[in-house]
């Protein structure tokens, strides 16, 4: 069974998988339809109508669509995908000549993942396709794992309600218990049997092997040998909540291996009642997660930053800004969001290649972090566009300090693959709660602080003013 669906994972991986590029501009979808179609089935719709019926029938791994079209604004499209069942999981990467922020959350609340302005740098557009691709392809394959393993999960409860059984008759079949003690030896997964105090009676061989610790070292101690420190206290309460009310329990655990290792448990534990309902054990039986652990934490730390620069994405950015104002209504302090754009950079881009224009924007992004403390956030929210967040900053004097120190940073000529390059930056501010109370009115005043830098002559920071 598991070399099946190994072989349907393979056949599924060497299939053309689609995109839907939606337009009402032929000259526009043929652009992104020569773009992709080395390497995907493109399909192309030039109304809402046809883009609904065409996700149906089609099953794109993402669409591609631009923002406003005759007859239907493609926000209330992605909308009508996002509310049917059959489309609502399909990535939308909305492309558009806008660079609004409000335009821009908008997406995002309809559904989107991703914005894309025009025009466009293709590699760009084909890095952040495949991305999100790659993004799709991993949940996928971790939902196919976590089917898996709820599958080996359910065996594995079996296994310990018939073992609680047979503990429960090992007075009575003395046959029986060699047949469940070999199968226990015999386990794929951990397991552990204490007696009523708790103390280790019982340990298989797959235990040793994930623990480090011998029969003979574990027989005679309690399972806390196995505790790191890591694990939620309040786990532990539940679990002895459960355990004394005489009802199973089932967690995770973060453990310690007697070589020092860290190692993720799911563990399934439960009571074992004698005639007269007293518990006398407690088996454990227990599968070492850390890989799916591992899995889940890549996914969730791709889906929140940059891949280039390893900085948080717009989508975390966000979640930053929202947290900070939180806190700054709370203590009542004042917070500075800035939008830095680099001066200089597309020469560079364009003379040198994009592996020169990445190491700049790696640099640039190592030396913006650099500027500020560690209660502050640095971001990437496109190509050659950055964002900072200063908490409790103090005053605007503060703000155009630390703002005044990227820029000077940022002037400092950068070696790379030998050559001294120099870009500048224009550096816009937006403070809380003089210049918005929320996150779309600070981000929209700040951007519009670094358009007025650019058209001071680049190179110069700006605090907003309101007309």
């Amino acid at each position: 069974m598991m070399n099946s669906a190994l072989n349907a994972k393979e056949d599924h991986s060497m299939e053309r998988q689609k995109l839907l590029v939606v337009d009402d501009i032929p000259e526009n979808f043929q652009v992104l339809s020569n773009l992709f179609m080395d390497d995907y089935d493109v399909f192309t719709a030039t109304s809402g109508k046809e883009a609904l019926t065409a996700a149906k029938m089609h099953r794109p791994a993402l669409i591609l669509l631009d923002v406003m079209m005759f007859g239907m604004e493609n926000y209330e499209i992605c909308t009508a995908l996002k509310d049917d069942p059959g489309t609502s999981d399909i990535p939308v990467i909305f492309v558009t000549a806008t660079s609004d922020a409000e335009s821009e959350t908008r997406a995002f609340n309809v559904g989107a993942v991703d914005f894309i302005h025009k025009p466009f740098n293709k590699e760009v557009v084909r890095s952040r396709v495949r991305l999100h691709l790659e993004l799709e392809r991993r949940a996928a394959a971790l939902k196919l794992a976590n089917t898996d393993f709820t599958r080996h999960r359910d065996r594995l409860g079996e296994l310990n309600r018939r073992l609680e059984q047979s503990l429960a008759d090992i007075k009575l079949s003395q046959s029986r218990l060699q047949v469940l003690s070999t199968a226990i030896e015999q386990s794929p997964t951990s397991v552990v049997i204490t007696g009523a105090d708790a103390i280790i009676q019982y340990v298989n061989p797959r235990f040793s092997e994930e623990s480090g610790y011998s029969s003979a070292e574990a027989i005679g101690q309690n399972p806390r040998i196995l505790n790191s420190g890591l694990t939620e206290p309040s786990t532990f309460r539940s679990l002895w909540s459960h355990l004394k009310s005489g009802e199973p329990w089932t967690g995770e655990f973060i453990n310690r291996r007697k070589s020092g290792e860290i190692y993720w448990e799911e563990a399934h534990i439960a009571p074992v009642k004698d005639a007269g309902g007293r518990t006398t054990h407690y088996v454990a039986v227990k599968l070492d997660i850390s890989d799916r652990k591992e899995a889940q934490q890549r996914l969730a730390y791709m889906a929140h930053h940059d891949p280039l620069t390893n900085l948080p994405n717009r989508s975390l950015f966000f979640d930053l800004v929202a947290q900070g104002l939180a806190l700054a209504r709370r203590n009542e302090t004042i917070m500075a969001l800035m939008y830095i754009d680099l001066d200089k950079f597309k020469p560079i881009n364009d003379n040198y290649g994009h592996e020169v224009g990445d190491l700049i924007l790696q640099l640039v992004a190592r030396r913006m972090s650099d500027c500020v403390r560690d209660s502050d956030s640095v971001a990437r929210i496109g190509g050659d566009e950055f964002v900072v967040l200063l908490l409790d900053v103090g005053d605007e004097e503060a703000a155009v300090t630390v703002a005044e120190k990227i820029r000077t940073s940022l002037n400092q000529p950068f070696d790379v693959a030998g050559k001294m390059l120099s870009i500048s930056s224009s550096i816009g501010i937006a403070i809380y709660p003089e210049h918005g109370s929320d996150s779309v009115e600070l981000a929209r005043n700040a951007d519009s602080a670094m358009y007025h830098a650019k058209q001071s002559g680049r190179d110069n920071v700006k605090v907003f003013r309101s007309a």
